[in-house]
């Protein structure tokens, strides 16, 4: 069952990603055909995947195609009345691929039998507690901790000037690119990437009129490395000695 899935999602990335031109994204939005053209080299990539036994997946893969028709029909519409929000629309519409993809394989192999030990193992809840801790639990925590701050009019002007919530999600990214250098042993990398905010706050630090916004960017770095050390080497010892 785990080999046909794989199939299909490598046949989907090959058809929606590799062989999907931008002339063709661009196209079908105005001609149907370009449309058809960027399913039928799916379903053809299916084939490929599946000539051997053709007979057995034929209908398997004319139902992707037909879903894959009305998924990116969908994109399409909704795309022309809300052309403000791609990244939703893309996620979305990777997403309904997916599920068709999925649920295919269910209907036709049945629920893979999940033991719930091996779910609900020490290791993939300490996993799920590090990635918690990394993405909710620390940005909440960082909050708190600059509020004291965030009422003086410096920096509610510099976060005026700075792109929505883009603080919030290169800490996050930068706190698990952390905890999985601890993982893999590779901490030179954290030095690397300290220097490479560095290098891209130098702008900030040196254009800044007064030592407040200087002190709360080195803060809230300093802050922000800490909690991600911490949380990499807690995940670590508790892996080792568990």
């Amino acid at each position: 069952m785990l080999i046909i899935f794989l199939k299909f999602v490598l046949a989907h990335i090959i058809g929606d990603f590799v062989l999907q031109t931008k002339t063709m994204v661009t196209k079908r939005k105005e001609h149907v055909g370009y449309l058809l053209l960027h399913v039928l080299i799916h379903i053809l990539v299916l084939v490929v995947f599946f000539i051997p036994d053709l007979a057995n997946y034929g209908l398997m893969i004319a139902f992707i195609g037909i879903s894959h028709l009305a998924i990116d029909s969908l994109k399409i519409w909704l795309e022309a009345k809300y052309p403000s929000k791609p990244l939703l629309f893309f996620c979305v519409d990777q997403l309904l691929h997916l599920s068709v993809l999925v649920a295919l394989v269910l209907y036709n192999y049945g629920m893979p039998v999940l033991e719930h030990e091996l779910l609900f193992s020490t290791r993939n809840m300490l996993y799920c507690i590090a990635l918690l801790l990394v993405m909710v639990v620390s940005p909440i925590f960082l909050r708190l901790f600059f509020s004291k701050w965030d009422k003086e009019n410096v920096f509610k002007d510099k976060r005026q000037e700075s792109l929505l919530d883009a603080g919030l999600i290169i800490g996050i990214m930068e706190r698990l690119i952390i905890v999985l250098f601890i993982q893999v042993g590779f901490l030179s990398g954290i030095g690397f990437l300290l220097a490479a905010k560095s290098i891209f706050r130098f702008g900030d630090l040196t254009n800044a009129k007064d030592t407040k916004f200087t002190e709360y960017i080195l803060v809230g770095t300093l802050a922000s490395f800490t909690i991600a050390i911490v949380i990499g080497y807690g995940l670590r010892l508790a892996l080792k000695y568990t």
